[in-house]
């Protein structure tokens, strides 16, 4: 069965009634829990970035992943893994777009574009080069699905490095040092190397560690508003056959990591025109595109969204 033809809500079971101080509980989970989905938190210091892989590994990779590449429940060449471990989360997407490389690395070349790319997933309330960063940095707002709804917005500052970057791999990385409730490391790597003329194999990477009180807080939000919530890995059947997916911290880990990599796609989807014009034809192939999953991805429909775009982009422009 296609992964977007799956309901996302699975039948919900009775549970005690929520107390004033349980709505505080919840909100208070969910403030931690923003931190913990969003792409990461002001950087303290500078996370070492590991040695760059080279391109004869990426191209290895993608000789080992032909199996899955072929045949896969997303209708594309893709593969996406994730890794619960005792002290992080890790979600990675690997893909054969139609793009040529020199098109794939334009979209990532300074921290204007990357910006570009980031606003579009729906937690991102607005993104900037950073100021002190000579180019090298990205300053975030990130937030809630809904402006108005609850959950606090929190200001982000990644250190971008461009570790490779010529027509034969392209490796950039993004790191924040520390973030809430014991939040650690957060990191988005993406990579590329050419397959022909006209295509790319491309892999997203994003990860973080955890801590104790990111593990409470996490547990205590799916045990509540997120327990309907699932990921796209497959572990299993029900009693009708139904493929059961992953739940938990790494459905969460899956959700996000799905979510950039479309971001990339409805980015390089669109060339032409005005700039508004771009992020307005952006803003809609974003939302088409996470569409295909339902399941996982849905959270309202494309007028909301473009609502909220809308006044987000209003909000960051008077307060410049």
């Amino acid at each position: 069965m296609h992964a977007n033809t799956v309901e996302s809500r699975a039948p919900r079971r009775p549970g005690p009634r929520r107390t004033p101080l349980g709505r505080a509980a919840l909100r208070a989970t969910l403030l931690a829990l923003l931190a913990l989905l969003g792409p990461g938190v002001a950087a303290r210091a500078a996370v070492p970035a590991p040695a760059p892989a080279s391109a004869a590994a990426l191209h290895a990779k993608r000789a080992e992943l032909q199996p899955q590449l072929r045949a896969n429940t997303f209708g594309e060449p893709l593969v996406l893994r994730s890794r619960e471990l005792p002290d992080r989360l890790e979600g990675d997407v690997y893909a054969e777009v139609a793009h040529p490389m020199a098109a794939v690395s334009a979209s990532v070349r300074n921290a204007a574009a990357i910006c570009e790319i980031l606003f579009l997933h729906l937690n991102i309330r607005s993104c900037a080069p950073a100021a002190d960063a000579d180019g090298g940095g990205v300053s975030l707002l990130a937030g809630p699905k809904r402006a108005t709804g609850p959950g606090a917005q929190y200001h982000m500052d990644y250190a971008v490095h461009h570790e490779v970057a010529d027509a034969s791999h392209l490796r950039v990385t993004l790191s924040a040092a520390q973030g809430p409730m014991s939040t650690t490391d957060y990191r988005l790597v993406f990579e590329a190397v050419p397959i022909d003329e006209g295509h790319t194999f491309v892999h997203f990477g994003y990860a973080y560690g955890v801590g104790t009180l990111a593990r409470m807080a996490m547990g205590m939000y799916l045990a509540t508003a997120g327990r309907d919530k699932i990921g796209f890995t497959v572990e299993g059947v029900d009693a009708s056959g139904r493929p059961k997916y992953v739940r938990g911290e790494r459905a969460a880990v899956e959700r996000n990591v799905m979510r950039y990599y479309l971001a990339l796609q409805a980015h390089r989807s669109v060339t032409t025109g005005s700039r508004d014009e771009r992020l307005q034809a952006r803003l809609r192939a974003w939302f088409a595109l996470t569409e295909r999953h339902k399941a996982q991805l849905h959270e309202y429909d494309l007028a909301d969204y473009l609502r909220e775009k809308g006044d987000d982009l209003a909000r960051a422009a008077a307060a410049r």
